[in-house]
């Protein structure tokens, strides 16, 4: 009898408890699982559209006669040549910064990363003084 009595007393104080955390809770906003997405580029419809201009920018492909200049492309601008992905692009970009301009593709040789055979890949898109 007296483990009757101990779970019961056990199950009234669970009880007991569930009904004071329930009375004691704040009321919720929404309903519970109702889930809102917000965005901080929604909240700025110019943000958006930047993304969306570099995002169709990124996937389209050069035109021909089209070359880029290697002095001044920012990383998207250099990642749509070919064979230049984004991870070579950033290096690029951040030689340019430290060393100063290339000034001919000769010099892009000094980026780690770029040999002869990439070099000859990109000539015909790169724009070159």
């Amino acid at each position: 009898m007296d483990d009757r009595r101990a779970a019961l007393v056990l199950a009234l104080l669970a009880l007991a408890g569930a009904g004071f955390r329930f009375l004691l809770a704040p009321a919720p906003a929404s309903a519970p699982g109702d889930v809102r997405l917000e965005s901080s580029a929604a909240a700025r419809p110019s943000a958006l559209r930047e993304t969306a201009r570099k995002a169709a920018q990124l996937s389209r492909p050069l035109a021909p006669g089209e070359r880029i200049d290697l002095d001044r492309a920012d990383v998207s601008e250099i990642t749509r040549l070919p064979r230049i992905g984004p991870v070579l692009a950033q290096r690029i970009v951040a030689w340019r910064d430290q060393h100063g301009p290339f000034g001919s593709l000769a010099r892009l040789d000094s980026v780690p990363g770029i040999g002869p055979k990439l070099l000859d890949a990109i000539r015909p898109y790169v724009l070159q003084p």
